[in-house]
Parts: structure tokens; sequence; C-alpha cells
């Protein structure tokens, strides 16, 4: 005979939101939405009048397709904003690109094979500008995929006239306030870019190096050397100071060998010869020549200034001199200076008015002396070596590998190089100390890049705002013809601003210099009244950094200061300190409240990215096989504040975490297909002790995850999320529910009341998930039949209509942390039972409990709660001694509900069902 089936007669999940995401077909299915419904303005539309939050976009360049790191970058600061927006905040997001500077040209340079030198700058800016934002739009694109909200149709982009003309406007200030100085000075030198190079613009990659130790002969030793009644001339014949450089090249500008004041210095005789080091210096000399170092005479570092030495190979005389930057942890003690070819070199210029030697070209190739003549940096090197062998000068020469600085763009190594350049000068009205009191005001996410940002601004040298390229905004400088004066003057540059508003930057390289002069203007040097422009551009930094100024400022819907900067942990060198010092000279104030920096993405093994290596993993590629979402998931999930790793095994294992949280999603949403908020909810007061103890955690829970939202620990939100997904919902709660929810009658109190709870088990969820899982959520949003006031998108709604204090009770919470730790024991013991064989499922055990006075008091009213969260048919509860007893049940098992009961079968016209199931079958609640 055929048994009875009641599978019809179940409450069973019902939803269209399906188990298998297929990402790559809801996203754009989602995005097509948002973008038809306007859900940006929407969003912005709904939280007019209230309080800003305004994370201010740091622009990256517009030169080629986005690429891991920018991903990272975007979805940290889409997070971010998307929870605001759920806070409540009006969150206007701006986004930016720079299009100007050498990354765009050397981009345009690759593709057409052609160098600076061999284009037309008008023509050449033109297609720069195309190149430009074809990568925008491109980059657009891929950001957008990313699930990024943005005012797409009004990014800011430094190319335009309106930016640039905010630009301009920043430099006249600076100009007029005489921050602003034109100087010839050592700066980071492309000799392949043939340009000068920001702090920022510079990587540092190992470099093999001619190390070599040269012997500078002593021409009058002031009497520093004679002693014991020897005649001075044959005591200096063979006294030399022993001098160390990895760039042979430089001695061709030596014009002084340095000592430290207040270092011990010998002189030391090997080899028929004596020289002067440093003594702290002599065990690793005596190690790297391989010979006795005898000390004949000691010195203090500063008894040696003045003493007049012979050039190891030219017709020139250097002298020694004394600075404090000279280390003991390598060399000799004694460092050769070239004024024009390193900051501190040149710091010794002033004091002891030291000559200023520069023979290298833009090009990086010597113009003199003679022999020289036409040699690169490398060719200098081999004949300089040749030179002291020659001449026995040199003492030690060895090949080393080291970190040294190389252009960023074309990986070249750089050198140098004192050329005319313009400069702020960042101590003029006290503005070094002003920038560094004002980290203090800020707050630095992770800590630790607050000291990181104030030694760099103590020790930064002034800002070269000055750049030999073609691409970027003029800056109006102009020459006169008469006496060759070059001149920033604020009225010129007010004036090219006022040009470049209507006409944009071109018109420098377009229009005559009388265009940009004002009336009257002549030469404050000579009076002469004729000029020619200067085509130096601007750093590119100073554009970006001038965002403050030309978006914030000048934008009512944003604000000043921005409550955020948030970029790689590169930019405290970069758009951080370029933006903080035109802020703290123009506001006397920071333009941002909060920075949070973040770090590299690097592969699996933590090595950096390259094509060499073939570890590259685009970000197109990974939205194309899993879907942006996971790309979402990855980026909050990784602890920025360190390098972020990224491989295929790790974006596996996020899939695994995505489908997690989407079942549990899928699992509340089918169960609520019948849920009726208005006509369905029951009062707080009517829900099962379980069920008040589920809604206490969820929201003890939520706290959890807005507190670490609040403090942007977006891994710890993942961990909270998964964790709640995991244990509290499908491990327990949503496990123990399914008899309750599938069998009970639909209307039955115990049945409302579980849905009353995963109800607002959902609301939490999908508004706590939905800064980083946004396409998932709005999906879930969207198909959440019986939502009551259900808005067009899920980042129109608030948290605040969903998160409810007054649920967590404390004492529900400690009781049943007691029961649930209870729960584990009896697992444990049901568990053992199943591995004997003793019993199937759970659901063919009856256990039978014993407690102490104070437990039993305590268990004794919670029999069915206990059945139920055990998954067990029967328990017993006695008073006693304490003890667990797992038996297998003596009932029957009910066809509908699948409980072994001792009643099952006790209607006959609904044969093989229990009491419990009849009562639902006949619909009694």
């Amino acid at each position: 005979m055929n048994q009875p089936n009641y599978k019809d007669t179940l409450n069973l999940p019902k939803t269209e939101f399906s188990m298998k995401a297929n990402l790559s077909v809801l996203e754009p299915r989602i995005l097509s939405l948002w973008q038809k419904e306007d859900i940006y303005k929407k969003i912005r539309d709904s939280r007019k009048g209230k309080d800003k939050f305004v994370l201010h976009d740091g622009p990256p360049y517009a030169n080629g397709l986005i690429h891991i790191g920018h991903a990272l970058n975007k979805i940290l600061k889409d997070i971010i904003i998307k929870y605001m927006v759920l806070k409540g905040y009006d969150c206007p997001y701006i986004i930016g690109w720079d299009c100007h500077g050498l990354p765009v040209e050397h981009q345009l340079f690759k593709e057409l094979n052609k160098t600076k030198h061999d284009v037309d700058i008008v023509d050449f800016r033109k297609r720069a500008k195309d190149f430009a934002l074809k990568f925008v739009e491109l980059q657009k694109e891929d950001f957008k995929r990313l699930g990024i909200f943005s005012d797409w149709d009004r990014p800011y982009l430094t190319l335009n006239k309106e930016y640039e003309y905010k630009t301009i406007k920043l430099l006249e200030y600076l100009t007029k306030q005489g921050y602003v100085y034109r100087g010839r000075r050592p700066v980071n030198w492309c000799s392949s870019c043939e340009t000068a190079l920001a702090e920022a613009e510079v990587e540092y990659y190992d470099k093999e190096s001619n190390s070599i130790y040269v012997l500078f002969p002593v021409k009058n030793g002031k009497n520093a050397f004679v002693g014991n009644g020897r005649d001075r001339s044959l005591q200096e014949k063979n006294v030399y100071f022993l001098v160390w450089t990895t760039t042979p090249w430089t001695l061709v500008s030596n014009v002084a060998v340095a000592v430290h004041p207040e270092f011990s210095y010998s002189l030391v005789g090997f080899e028929g010869k004596s020289a002067i080091v440093a003594d702290a210096l002599l065990p690793t000399l005596e190690k790297k020549l391989n010979t006795t170092l005898k000390v004949i005479k000691s010195f203090r570092g500063k008894d040696l200034e003045g003493i007049e030495l012979n050039h190891p190979f030219l017709e020139r005389k250097p002298s020694v001199v004394l600075a404090e930057f000279i280390s003991k942890e390598e060399g000799s003690g004694c460092v050769h200076i070239a004024p024009g070819h390193g900051a501190e070199d040149f710091s010794l210029t002033r004091k002891y008015n030291l000559e200023f030697v520069m023979p290298v070209n833009d090009k990086g190739l010597f113009e003199e002396p003679a022999d020289f003549k036409g040699k690169n940096i490398e060719a200098a090197n081999k004949l300089v070596l040749e030179k002291l062998s020659a001449n026995n000068s040199l003492v030690k020469h060895e090949k080393i590998t080291h970190s040294y600085p190389h252009c960023w763009r074309c990986k070249n190594p750089i050198i140098f190089r004192a050329t005319f350049q313009w400069f702020v000068n960042v101590d003029l009205n006290d503005l070094r100390n002003k920038t560094v009191k004002e980290v203090d005001n800020v707050q630095w996410v992770p800590s630790g890049g607050k000291e990181r940002m104030k030694v760099m601004l103590i020790t930064r040298p002034d800002w070269c705002l000055s750049r030999q390229r073609l691409w970027g905004i003029p800056i109006p400088a102009v020459k006169c013809v008469k006496c060759n004066e070059v001149i920033l003057n604020d009225g010129v540059v007010s004036k090219t601003a006022e040009i470049f508003k209507e006409k944009g930057s071109d018109s420098w390289f377009s229009l005559n210099v009388t265009d940009f002069l004002p009336q009257g203007f002549s030469c404050p040097k000579c009076n002469g009244n004729e000029f020619v422009k200067e085509f130096d551009i601007l750093d590119v930094w100073f554009e970006s950094g001038a965002s403050f100024f030309a978006v914030l400022k000048d934008n009512p819907e944003l604000k000043f200061p921005a409550d955020m900067y948030l970029e790689g942990s590169d930019q405290h060198r970069g758009w951080f300190q370029v933006s903080l010092i035109p802020s703290v000279a123009l506001e006397g104030r920071a333009p941002f409240k909060t920075i949070l920096t973040h770090g590299f993405v690097v592969d699996g093994d933590g090595r950096k990215m390259s094509k060499s290596l073939g570890n590259v993993i685009a970000p197109q590629q990974t939205i194309k096989q899993y879907g942006a979402e996971i790309l979402r998931l990855w980026a909050a999930y990784s602890d920025y504040a360190e390098d972020v790793k990224i491989s295929d095994n790790i974006v596996k294992q996020l899939v695994d975490i995505y489908r997690k949280v989407r079942n549990t999603i899928k699992f509340i949403l089918g169960n609520l297909s019948d849920y009726d908020p208005d006509s369905n909810s029951i009062k707080y007061e009517e829900l099962l002790e379980v069920d008040k103890f589920m809604l206490a955690k969820t929201m003890q829970t939520a706290k959890a995850i807005m507190d670490h939202y609040e403090n942007y620990g977006f891994y710890k939100v993942c961990q909270e999320i998964f964790n709640f997904c995991n244990l509290s919902l499908s491990s327990f709660y949503l496990d123990i529910l399914k008899d309750r929810l599938y069998t009970f009658s639909p209307n039955s109190r115990e049945r409302r009341s579980a849905q009353f709870v995963i109800h607002n088990i959902l609301d939490v969820l999908l508004k706590l998930t939905a800064p980083i899982f946004s396409f998932t959520a709005e999906e879930a949003y969207l198909s959440w039949q019986n939502y009551k006031g259900k808005k067009e998108s899920i980042f129109i709604s608030t948290l605040d209509e969903t998160y409810h204090c007054e649920w967590v009770d404390e004492k529900i919470i400690k009781e049943w942390e007691k029961i649930l730790g209870f729960r584990d024991n009896v697992l444990k013991e049901i568990e053992l039972k199943r591995q004997e064989g003793s019993i199937g499922s759970s659901l063919e055990a009856e256990i039978f409990l014993k407690f102490n006075k104070e437990d039993f008091d305590f268990y004794k009213n919670r029999k069915d709660i206990l059945r139920e969260i055990f998954i067990v048919s029967e328990v017993n509860i006695e008073e006693g001694f304490p003890e667990i007893k797992v038996e297998k049940t003596r009932g029957e098992k009910c066809l509908r509900c699948w409980n072994y009961r001792s009643d099952v079968g006790c209607d006959k016209n609904l044969p093989g069902t229990c009491s419990r199931c009849v009562k639902a079958l006949k619909g009694g609640n």
C-alpha cells in the first residue's frame, strides 16, 4: 500500500532569488537598472538637507586601462560612501582624472614612436588630449562595472578649462605671497624623459653600480700633518684623503671633500701612502682593501677644515669642508662633494662659496671637459676609471648592487642634476612648521601615517614646480629679451588664468606673448618691454594637489575640508602632501579631516605584479570569470593596512564565502514568501524566547558590524558577516527553524514569531552587506515581495529604519549563551551515537537530561525549546546528578514532519501524521 505524500502540504520556501548567482549576467542587469532609474540622483535627492559626507577622489592617470590597484582603491571608497549613504548622509562623490603630465605623454610617445623633439607641440597636445579622454571613458566604464556610484556625467578632469583656470589662480596666490621662486638647484632628473621629476615620481629598484675608493692628494695641509720638526713638504708628499663614491662620473664636477666635524679621523699608512679615513670605518676598510691600516696620527674632523687638495685628474683645487650629513655606515668617512649633483652637496654652497660645476646636459650627455664631450653617463664612468687607474689614484674598484632611484615611467635610472627650475619655498611664512602642526589635526588610518607624514614634511626640500615637458598646464613665465631675466609675475599669471578659463591652456602655445601681459608691463630688472614666453609646464602633482581649490571649494554640492582622502600609502609623498602644502598656505588648514591609506596589491606569494613574472591579475578578467562582487569582497576582506594579496586560489576561497552568504539570504527570502509585515506581524512580547534571543543577537552583531564600518575595519565587517551567516544562522538558528517554518500551521504564533525575526534579520543583513555586496543586496532587496515601504533601491533606504537597540536584551543573551554552551555538549553526545550506528539523523534521538536543582529550575520550562534546538524528537528533563543520555527514540516517524512521536496515527483521516501535523493540516493555529 502506497504511503500518503504530504509534501504539498508543507510551507516550502518560494523565491525568485536563485541559489546560483550567475554574476556575469546579474551584475550588468543591475547596472542597467541603476542607470535607467538614475539611482545615484535618487539617492542624492532622498538625502537633500541631510549632513554631508564628502570623500574626495584622488585622480588616477588617464593613460591606460585600470589595473587591480585601481579596483582596490575605488572599491574601498565605494564601500565607505555606501555605508554613509545607508546611515542617512548626503554623499556626493565626484570622480576625477589626472589628464596631464609625464604618464600620458610617455604613453603617447610610445604609441607614436617619437620623442618630444620630433613633434609639433600644438598638434601633440591635441593628440594628448584625445588620448587622455579616450582612457577616461574606458576607465569610467570599468569603474562602473565594479558597481561604483558617482555622478558619472560630471567628473572632474584636470584638462578642463575651469580646472586649469583654478590651478593657475592657486599659482597666482602663491606667487603673489612670495612662495614661488626661480633657482638653480639639484633635482631628480630623467635623461630619457628629459625632465625634472618630483619625489613621488621616483621609484627605487636594485641597480649595479661602480663602487670606487679614490685618493685625493693633499696640496696644502695647513700644518695639520707637520710634526717632530720634519719638513712639511716631505710630510705631505704622500698624504691623501680616501674618498668613496658609487657615481664615478660625478667626479668631473667635484669641488670639495667633506668630513664630519665631530667624527674621529686618522692618518693611516698603507702601501707606501698615508690617507685620512674615519676611525669608525677602519675595520671595514681593512677588510675591503685587504690590508692593514697603521694609524700614524689622529684628528677631529673639524681640525681638517680648509685643507687644500688636488683633484685626482683635473686641474682643480678642491678644499676640505665640514658636513653633518656624513654617515659611519659605509665608505671612508670622506665624501666627495659635487654641488650640481646632490641636494646635500648643494647645501654646502652658501657656507663655503663652492664653485658650481654642471657639465651634463638635458639628455645626460657631457658638454665638457673636452675629452668627455658627447659621452653618456656609462661612457663617462669608464673614462673616469681609466684616468684614475692611469695616475694610481684608484685604490679599489668593485661592482655593487644597491637600491637606486629610477623614473617611474620609463624605469631608467635617474641622475641628480642642477638646473634652473621654479620652486615653492616651503619655509616661507613658517609654512613647513604650519603643515607639520596641521598633521595633528587629521585622523590617520592606519595611525602610523601621521608620523610618516611629519617626517616627510620635516625633511622635504623646496617643492620643484616646473617640468620640461609638452603636455600639461604651462607656467606663465616670460623672459626679458633685453636682459634675459625670467619673470613670474602675479599680474601675468592672473591674466593668463582668465585666458585659460575661456580658451584653455593650449592658448599659451598659440597666442602671442603680448596677449598675456598686463597693460604697461615691463621688466622689473631693466625696464625692458619685449618678452618671449617660457615653456616649462607645472608639476602634474601641483595640478592634482590643487583639486581642493578647483573641486571642493568650487562645487556647492561638496564642502571644504573634505571628510576623507583615501589613496595608496605612496601618496604620503604624493597627493596627500601636495594637497596639504598649498591648502595650508591658502586656507590655513588641511583639505581633509581623515586620511585612509592602503597597501599595494601583490600576488599570492607577496611579490610585486609584473608582466615579466607573469603574475599580473587584471580586474577585467576576474570580473568576467567570477563577477565584480567577488572583487568587492576581496577588497573588503583584505587587511588594507598591509600589502594586499590576490591570486586565483584566494579568489576561489572568497567565492565560497560569497556562496555561504548568498545561500543564507536565499533561505530567508524563501521562507518570507507568505509573510506580510502589515498583516502577519506579531508583538515583540509574543515572540518565542529563542526568537527574542536571535533578535537580540542580530542587533548585537549589527552594532559590532557598524562599529567596524565606523573604524574602517572592513575585513572585520566581513568576518562578522560570515560568522553570523555561517555559525549563528546556518549552523544554528535557520537549521532549527526548518521544522517550525515548514510544518507548523502557516498562521501559527510559532511560525509567525520565526518569520518576524528572520524578516528583521534579512533587513539588517542586506543593509549591512550592501556596501560590499552591492549587486547581491540590491537583487535580494528588489526580489523581496512583501517588504514594507520598499524604495527603488536598497541604497535609498537607511539603517535607522532597521536597527533596534531596544531589542538587545542582555538577560536573554546571557541565558541563551548558557543554553547554547550546554547544546554543544548534547550535540557531541548525539554525534557519538551516530558514529556508533545507534541512530541515523538526530531526529531518531531521544534525549534524557538530569540537572542539579539550580539548572533544573532553569531548564524545566524549556523542554520544547530544547527539543527544537537539539533537532531531536523528544527531550526528557529530571532533577538529579547531572547527566546527558542519548537513546534511539521509541516513537514512530511522522510522514509529514519526520519527527518521531508517540501520537503518530492519531487521526485515521490523515494516516501517518502526528497530532501537531494534524492540527496544522486542519488549519489550527
